[in-house]
């Protein structure tokens, strides 16, 4: 039956066991700690509550299927476990479920100590910027793809516009000489 319930719970994230209390995994995404220079892996974490658990159909369907059995078979050999359970913890004896933690009887309650062993092959990484001088990437301009070689070629380039003015100033110059030449020719 062990398998057949941490198949579950790492299938669904969840598990109820009624008369012992639910599981859960809650889902951290990685963080970016800018400051210091650190990725952290993204981790899940499992939460124990003894609350009574409302068992869903879906779980007895699973086992029933799993197990080859009929849905009130299924259900029934799922209370006869607990029942096991129940009695292996009242003695005073912790239950391991592998992969996810141990749990064991303290006073009246039930206290669940989770396995995060899995977390501990992700530890944390530096996360530097790397900056790489004269690497060539493709740069998407407008709907044509360019390389950054290209645009920063076509970007760095000195617009080189050849200035004219003189050449209108020189015409004027020579329309007005020509005019002042003409006023004192005819006079």
């Amino acid at each position: 039956m062990h398998q057949h319930l941490i198949k579950y719970f790492s299938l669904y994230k969840n598990l109820s066991l009624p008369g012992i209390g639910s599981f859960e995994t809650s889902f951290h995404p990685p963080e970016l700690d800018f400051a210091n220079k650190i990725l952290k892996a993204p981790a899940y974490d499992i939460q124990y509550s003894n609350a009574e658990p409302d068992t869903k159909a879906h779980f007895y369907t699973y086992l029933a299927k799993e197990m080859g059995l009929q849905y009130e078979e299924a259900e029934h050999q799922l209370k006869k476990f607990t029942a096991q359970l129940k009695d292996k913890l009242d003695t005073g004896e912790p239950v391991n479920f592998s992969g996810m933690g141990v749990l064991t009887k303290k006073e009246d309650a039930y206290s669940f100590d989770a396995n995060n062993s899995l977390n501990d092959f992700f530890p944390a990484i530096t996360a530097e910027r790397v900056i790489r001088q004269n690497a060539e990437h493709n740069v998407r301009v407008g709907e044509d793809d360019r390389t950054s070689t290209e645009m920063h070629h076509q970007l760095n380039q000195t617009i080189v516009k050849e200035e004219r003015w003189w050449i209108a100033a020189l015409v004027l110059g020579f329309i007005g000489i020509a005019a002042i030449a003409y006023y004192y020719y005819t006079k």
